[in-house]
């Protein structure tokens, strides 16, 4: 299999000025009485030193999702080096890394042929010393384990034994990649990177950072959407021991609201510095101020949900195949249901917090940051700086679901920095957090089905109102582009479909929030075919996959096309893996899901008990995953398991109300998640095959809230079609 990597984007990543390795970056041996260890490298990604050791750069920021492991592994994989010789060190933002950030499941999509081609360079070179020191055939050498092998005769050299031969070898432009069957790191269970510095506390997150003549910040907002600074008195701040400073941050004078499109800059509020956290957090708690919201819609949760069922009835259409009408008018029934989902915060369990040091030459930054690009563009725009006067470092992450993809909170702490001409560390309470997300958008969907006298769908409907993240973030395109698309299940296969949008503008803040739209449309989607199987009698899962028909590529927009085959698999292996066809007893019941995101496919069973009281317990989750080639089965595992237990999480408890203009909610405490007495058990296989690996951090989420509400359906008979389930009043 030949490298599919161009050579413009892989240059930047493997090539050094002369074409071949560099030589003479030094670390100093452990050992006093030998010499200190000669580092090589070969590429930013790649460095071998004459004591045996790989250096291999994590490029992408690390936020939980396991990249800081599994990049380096696909490397090390196609390298042939040995994973316990391997160092790995996480890399400050650079635009040589090209794609350096975190999100939409990405990760592994863009750099599974980036991170083999390295790696395949790399190997060649060492390769070819070989060949030569060993005066052996190129192709009879091979690497393993951090040697380079002959084949024929067993002989082998360590890594370390030829650096001095590859000074002169350049990389290849054309690589052949390792067989699947002979990987060796790749598809193994392999912890965490990080593992140890994770259990025993020692793990440096951004919060941690401490610097030299650093003084400490917080920030209080305008609690009111798009609401300005107004005017304070802070003689009660001041009087605060440890209190140095108060600094207004009035995003007028920066540019606005946006720093630019997909780009927030901070939101309006007052800044208390002081020479600890705890003081600046007293300060601010007796910080006086009278907001001016002269510019705000004050808005209310009850009635941006009565504006989104208002605009059910004025719409755009994003999708139409066939004629909806025509099949309305020609069916045997007509279906139709309703179902509304909430805004939603991210509650990262590190709450927004950057350190600044913004000298004459120089704004360095510890960031945890998704978006290293954005933040760098951010304080080109703000401050007039160059690029070479800009270092950002991107420390490990305590979560971020899409809410660090947006550098508000950075923005503030170099402002702050600025001003006070020395290092500053903000942090934000758990109060200013909640309140001063970029939220999910609550959605209204209408959904309508028609269908002939077997149940068979023949014509589908699905209307969607609400406020686009789109419109919030400034981004170009049609305001539908975030919610509904032409892309949305189940296009393709149905022949008469049509896909509306109703635009509501609004101050609500809007941004990403893990798995985006499909966290919202999933819920209506999967909710409604659940529905129909009940309406005609029949098996859900059977219903759903005559629904989808046989296997077969299905044509959805120009060359995209949807793997029928590959849901269908997942679909009948979780039948099997969670008794689906057994019974239950009464109070109890299964709901079933499956849905496919970022190129993987992934099936889920619930299965819960309702007591007299209608409380809910999820007994047990069964999902099956089609990713192509899992890189590390311990990470991949994780990340199934945190994204369902997100997306079971809002769908019981996640809801963010609005009341004149400003998020009522503000900590954990009526902000509620699942608590660890409620996690269920967990069963979770991988489909195994040779296709190229897709993304897993985000697609197991947008089955959950459908499958369990199918679940308390079964078990109660009683249908859900507004989250979240808190809200509901259930009985059996």
């Amino acid at each position: 299999m030949k490298s599919t990597v161009d050579r413009r984007t892989f240059i930047k990543l493997t090539t050094a000025a002369s074409g071949a390795l560099l030589v003479g970056v030094y670390l100093q041996s452990c050992e006093s009485d030998k010499p200190p260890a000669m580092v090589h490298t070969f590429s930013p990604l790649i460095k071998i030193d004459t004591d045996g050791w790989v250096t291999l750069i994590a490029k992408n920021p690390e936020i939980g999702q396991g990249v800081k492991t599994s990049l380096p592994m696909i490397l090390a994989e196609e390298l042939g080096a040995a994973w316990n010789k391997v160092k790995v060190v996480q890399a400050d933002y650079d635009e040589i890394y090209e794609e350096q950030w975190a999100g939409g499941s990405y990760a592994i999509i863009l750099n599974w042929d980036l991170m083999r081609t390295a790696g395949a360079k790399v190997r060649q070179v060492l390769i070819q010393a070989a060949s030569k020191k060993m005066n052996k055939a190129v192709s009879e050498l091979s690497t393993a384990n951090g040697e380079v092998r002959h084949l024929k005769s067993g002989d082998a050299l360590p890594f370390e034994a030829l650096l001095t031969e590859t000074t002169q070898i350049p990389l290849p432009e054309e690589v052949e990649f390792k067989p699947l069957d002979a990987f060796e790191i790749v598809g193994k269970h392999v912890p965490q990177v990080d593992l140890d510095t994770l259990v025993n506390g020692g793990m440096r997150y951004s919060i941690d950072i401490k610097l030299p003549e650093m003084v400490y910040a917080t920030v209080l907002k305008n609690p009111v959407h798009n609401g300005g600074t107004g005017t304070w008195d802070d003689t009660a701040t001041r009087a605060v021991n440890g209190v140095i400073d108060i600094v207004e941050l009035n995003n007028k004078a920066y540019g606005g609201r946006l720093i630019g499109p997909n780009s927030p800059n901070f939101v309006n509020g007052i800044a208390v510095v002081a020479n600890t956290t705890w003081a600046a957090f007293k300060g601010a708690e007796k910080l006086k101020v009278v907001w001016d919201n002269d510019g705000a819609q004050r808005e209310s949760s009850d009635g941006l949900m009565e504006r989104f069922r208002a605009q059910l009835d004025h719409t755009t259409v994003e999708r139409k195949d066939g004629d909806i009408i025509q099949a309305q008018r020609k069916a045997a029934s007509n279906y139709e249901a309703v179902y509304e989902v909430p805004f939603l915060a991210h509650i990262p369990m590190e709450p927004m917090n950057c350190t600044v040091d913004f000298r004459e030459d120089l704004c360095e930054v510890w960031a945890p940051t998704q978006n290293p690009e954005a933040l760098q563009q951010g304080l080109i725009k703000l401050f007039g700086l160059q690029p070479e006067q800009i270092k950002i470092h991107l420390p490990r992450i305590g979560g971020g679901f899409g809410r660090r993809y947006y550098v508000d909170y950075a923005m503030d702490t170099a402002i702050l920095s600025k001003k006070m001409g020395r290092p500053v560390k903000l942090t934000w309470t758990r109060e200013e957090d909640i309140k001063h997300d970029w939220y999910r958008p609550a959605s209204v969907h209408k959904m309508t089905a028609s269908m002939d006298g077997n149940g068979k769908v023949s014509g589908w409907r699905h209307i969607l109102a609400n406020a686009s993240r789109k419109t919030s973030l400034g981004r170009d395109g049609r305001p539908a582009g975030t919610e509904i698309d032409e892309y949305e299940f189940p296009a393709g296969f149905i022949a008469n479909l049509q896909l509306e949008y109703g635009h509501v503008i609004s101050d609500v803040p809007l941004g990403q929030w893990r798995a985006v739209g499909h966290s919202a449309t999933a819920f209506a989607v999967h909710s409604f075919l659940d529905e129909l199987a009940f309406l005609n009698k029949r098996d859900p899962i059977d219903y759903f996959l005559e629904f989808l028909g046989p296997a077969r590529m299905v044509p959805v927009v120009d060359e995209y096309a949807f793997d029928a085959g590959r849901l269908i698999a997942v679909v009948e292996k979780v039948r099997q893996l969670s008794n689906w066809d057994s019974s239950l007893p009464k109070g109890q019941g299964r709901g079933f899901a499956a849905r496919k995101g970022a190129g993987s496919f992934i099936a889920e069973v619930i299965t819960v008990s309702t007591d007299k009281n209608g409380k809910v317990k999820i007994l047990g989750v069964d999902a099956v995953v089609d990713c192509g080639v899992v890189i590390n089965p311990s990470g991949a595992r994780a990340q199934v398991e945190g994204a369902i237990l997100d997306g079971l999480s809002a769908a019981l408890y996640g809801e963010i109300t609005v009341k004149d203009g400003a998020t009522v909610q503000s900590n954990f405490h009526d902000y509620r998640w699942m608590r660890m007495g409620e996690m269920p058990e967990m069963r979770i296989e991988f489909i195994e095959n040779d296709l190229p690996p897709r993304g897993l951090g985000e697609p197991p989420l947008p089955p959950a809230a459908p499958a369990l509400a199918n679940a308390i359906f079964a078990a109660t008979g009683q249908r859900i079609r507004k989250l979240p389930i808190k809200n509901v009043e259930l009985g059996t």
